[in-house]
């Protein structure tokens, strides 16, 4: 498991021992395991609703705009919150890639929409499309997006997308190489 980043001031740290058990040590006083193992099943799918919870509403959090000062929109808000149950429902990680305080695309919502523009339909609708193929393969959506992406119409599509039409301003016999 992944150790946390210890800050130096810091007197309550967590490290993850195992999947189920979190090591808590309290700075000059001691250290306490922490085992969902034992916990009953009620708990659990409380703190399971819990967390969902919060890291949907800590989505919303967004500061002003540098350059107006203006705060987000109600209409901002919801598309990051909304962007981030689609990531969560594709069977996305709990961390967008890429999709940090910006507001980037995961690159996963990068090919659904390339897909559906090659394809000739709605997002939303080959968001459906996309389910029902990964389901049929036996693979997580996610997997199944990123394996579409290789195909070169909508790869050509993801860089169209991404950086919209342009010339190529480098050549690169410039960098060398064989």
């Amino acid at each position: 498991m992944a150790k946390e980043k210890v800050k130096s001031n810091a007197v309550v740290t967590a490290n993850w021992i195992n999947p189920l058990q979190l090591e808590l040590v309290v700075k000059d006083a001691g250290t306490i395991v922490f085992d969902m193992g034992v916990i009953n099943t009620a708990l659990l799918e409380r703190a399971t609703q819990h967390g969902f919870e919060q890291r949907l509403r800590d989505r919303a959090a967004m500061s002003a705009d540098n350059k107006t000062g203006l705060s987000a929109t109600a209409q901002d808000k919801f598309e990051r919150i909304k962007a981030l149950v689609e990531h969560y429902h594709a069977g996305g990680e709990w961390e967008m890639r890429g999709a940090g305080g910006g507001g980037k695309k995961a690159e996963t919502e990068w090919i659904l929409e390339a897909l559906a523009a090659v394809k000739d339909t709605t997002v939303d609708k080959m968001r459906e499309m996309v389910a029902a193929a990964a389901a049929k393969k036996g693979i997580a959506t996610d997997k199944y997006l990123k394996q579409v992406a290789t195909v070169e119409a909508v790869a050509l599509k993801v860089a169209q997308l991404k950086f919209g039409d342009q010339e190529a301003a480098v050549d690169l016999d410039e960098l060398g190489g064989e």
